[in-house]
């Protein structure tokens, strides 16, 4: 990366970390003059809003034009809104949730606070927070309007105001009329609403169309609304028994009914029962309201008898055709007035109630439950705006430091990226990523350069989901498919996590130091394997061959004529074989001695001859390890997952040893040193221990005896002249 000079007035703070140069925002000066830092520098173009561990109302206030990705201009946005909002952006940098009063700059803004804090009890507190918010919300839900619902007629007159002046302010700023002289308004048509209805109370007074007062008359209307047609159907049935006479069993009830009936399981509500006739027809029989009538409309007989014929007849068992016509008649015009009754909700009111507002006496009680509902109204919609101020004063900077650059993530804070921790294989991963399902993956992935093990979590209740863990640290022995594992994400949640798929690649450095000595030993425990393999199955046949012979002994020996035997020859030994040992092992011991010659021919280098061999041996693949991790990077996984990142995102040796913890014993724990299952070594350590002093002998006498110019070569001719003499 070109560090260029800057000729701007503001002064960019950048930091290396990993290898990889970024921009540190360190004040209020530095987010302010966002808008001027040149976007090469930003380290994300496009965040996905799905996928990452940020909180999601603020995400979605980020997320201005709904399309699922945060983009620079709309960082920019925030900053720009923030700066109105706030007065000192420093407070961006502090951690908390809460925002000083004094430090919001827009009036409106400040003043909703403050009235939120007052409504919630907390007149003295001089910052609000998300659970002042919260708070405030529960109750703004509590106390929406439904103005689809009915308003219950058996409530209170108090209480039924209180609805009407919710749902008049509800309407009038779903329909955007809210202005300064709304409340005016609303009383002045509640006032037209209520001299209305009492203009059509007071007419049905004067002109004497309640039989009895107006409650019991509009009772004795809906239990006669309720059974009147079927009150005529009987009345007509009856006179229909004078015309034919022999069809009055039909005309109460038809055979087959009762025989349908009589098959099923009877209930109150059943239709076939509900469509009889209320009673069996009869000439010139009156309507029973008390026995021999259908069950079915025995409760609503009930109602009519107690709410409409008590009242306007009389206690009776029993009306006539000419009484129903009577009950009708009288209750007639209070039904046809009805239906000039105002519908308007100062209807649901009691009269008195309405003639205490028309008189003034109760225009000082609706004007201040007017106001209220006015600034409940008001303060839910500034709510909106007070959240999204508290949750970008929490939020903001968490974010900036994972897209403008990645600091949180290289300080070891924890990305909005990571998912959790990974335990698997004596280790933690700290760097997993939760998989998007998208097909990129298998052709992004691969480019990282990181070691990649692939899992699927799973939790009771939950929807199984795919990670990837990236090895940094330790070896890889004994990562294979199949294997399980725990996996916590963010909110310590833990999961059960089953390994799919791994893309090897070096881990570390001292991984590849001793990779060719275990290759070494893997390719002569392959051998021995196959020829051991072989021998038995050598030996398998021979076996297989030698029974064979014992069973089938008896029948050749009545087959054949019993021979001497003959004599068994002596196996001869083979001198090929053993000449080709010879020449084998002189060629081995002729290597080692030449190497041991010139390692010991260099005297005080010995010490370096031997890392020198090391480094022959691995240090192919500690370079080409090392390459490649120098190379590891994040950005194609966060590709894949819908990112654009814009620089490289690597992960260097230093910092890969820190995204991967190894197991370790605690300081200060007690190890028992002996252990009773330990595999038996049979005097390995002291052969061990005489072979080294005889090595260190010997190399000391040579020393001594030849000095620093000994040759393996003068060994035999120093043994010859010793013993000549």
């Amino acid at each position: 990366m070109i560090l260029q000079k800057n000729t701007d007035q503001h002064r960019w703070n950048f930091s290396r970390f990993g290898g990889v140069t970024q921009v540190i925002l360190k004040n209020a000066d530095d987010i302010t003059h966002l808008g001027e830092l040149d976007q090469k520098l930003w380290t994300v173009l496009a965040m996905p809003t799905q996928g990452i561990f940020f909180d999601p109302k603020t995400i979605s206030l980020l997320d201005y034009d709904g399309d699922g990705f945060i983009r620079p201009p709309e960082i920019l946005a925030t900053v720009d809104w923030l700066g109105t909002q706030l007065s000192d952006l420093s407070l961006l940098l502090e951690e908390g949730d809460s925002v000083p009063l004094a430090s919001i700059n827009d009036e409106t803004l400040r003043a909703s606070a403050r009235w939120l804090l007052d409504h919630i009890q907390k007149n003295d507190t001089q910052e609000i927070s998300i659970v002042d918010i919260e708070t405030q919300k529960k109750f703004f839900d509590a106390h929406t309007p439904d103005c689809n619902a009915p308003i219950p007629a058996d409530g209170s007159d108090d209480d039924k105001l209180k609805q009407i002046i919710n749902r008049a302010v509800a309407s009038c700023i779903e329909n955007g009329t809210l202005a300064d002289g709304i409340q005016q308004c609303i009383l002045q048509d509640l006032m037209t609403d209520a001299q209305a209805f009492l203009a059509w109370q007071t007419s049905l007074a004067e002109e004497g169309i309640l039989p009895l007062d107006q409650e019991h008359t509009q009772k004795a209307v809906v239990a006669l609304s309720a059974i009147k047609e079927k009150a005529e159907d009987y009345f007509l049935r009856c006179t229909l028994t004078e015309y034919a006479p022999d069809k009055a069993a039909a005309l109460s009830a038809d055979e087959q009914v009762f025989q349908q009936l009589a098959t099923e399981s009877i209930h109150y509500n059943n239709e076939a029962l509900y469509a009889l006739p209320l009673a069996a027809a009869a000439a010139d029989k009156p309507l029973p309201l008390t026995k021999g009538i259908n069950p079915a409309w025995k409760a609503k007989l009930q109602t009519f008898a107690e709410d409409t014929v008590a009242p306007l007849l009389g206690h009776k068992e029993c009306i006539t055709q000419d009484e129903f016509a009577l009950i009708v008649q009288k209750l007639t015009p209070y039904q046809e007035r009805l239906s000039g009754k105002p519908t308007t909700p100062a209807a649901l009111l009691s009269v008195p109630f309405l003639q205490a507002l028309i008189n003034g006496e109760k225009q000082g009680e609706v004007s201040s439950l007017i106001r209220y509902a006015l600034t409940i109204e008001k303060e839910r919609g500034n709510v909106s705006n007070l959240e999204k101020l508290v949750l970008l004063r929490r939020d903001f900077v968490t974010l900036l430091r994972n897209y403008i650059s990645f600091s949180d993530f290289y300080e070891g804070k924890g990305s909005v990226f990571q998912a959790g921790v990974l335990y698997f294989d004596t280790r933690a991963a700290d760097l997993c990523f939760e998989l998007n399902g998208d097909a990129r993956h298998a052709t992004l992935d691969t480019l990282s350069g990181a070691y990649l093990v692939y899992c699927d979590i799973s939790r009771k209740g939950e929807t199984t989901k795919k990670i990837v863990a990236l090895f940094t640290n330790g070896d890889s022995d004994n990562i294979v498919i199949g294997r399980n594992g725990i996996f916590y994400d963010r909110v310590g949640k833990d999961w059960n996590a089953v390994v799919t798929k791994v893309i090897a690649n070096p881990i570390s450095v001292r991984q590849a130091f001793f990779m060719p000595y275990k290759q070494l030993a893997a390719m002569i425990e392959t051998q021995i394997a196959a020829r051991a393999a072989a021998g038995e199955a050598k030996s398998a046949d021979l076996l297989s061959k030698t029974a064979s012979t014992v069973t089938t002994a008896d029948k050749q020996a009545t087959a054949t004529a019993p021979a001497v035997a003959a004599p068994i020859a002596t196996k001869k030994l083979d001198l090929g074989t053993i000449a080709l040992i010879g020449t084998a092992l002189g060629g081995i011991s002729a290597l080692i001695g030449s190497i041991l010659q010139a390692l010991f021919g260099l005297g005080f280098w010995v010490p370096l001859g031997l890392i020198g061999i090391l480094l022959c041996i691995s240090g192919p693949s500690m370079i080409l390890a090392s390459m490649k991790l120098r190379k590891r990077s994040i950005a194609p996984i966060l590709e894949a997952n819908g990112w654009a990142v814009n620089i490289r995102t690597r992960i260097n040796i230093p910092f890969g040893t820190q995204l991967t913890k190894l197991s370790t014993i605690p300081f200060g724990s007690i190890v028992v040193p002996i252990d009773p299952f330990a595999d038996k070594k049979n005097g390995r350590k002291a052969v061990f221990i005489i072979l080294g002093i005889l090595i260190v002998g010997t190399a000391a006498f040579c020393y001594l005896k030849f000095g620093l110019h000994f040759r393996f070569s003068e060994i035999p001719t120093y043994l010859k002249n010793l013993r000549n003499k």
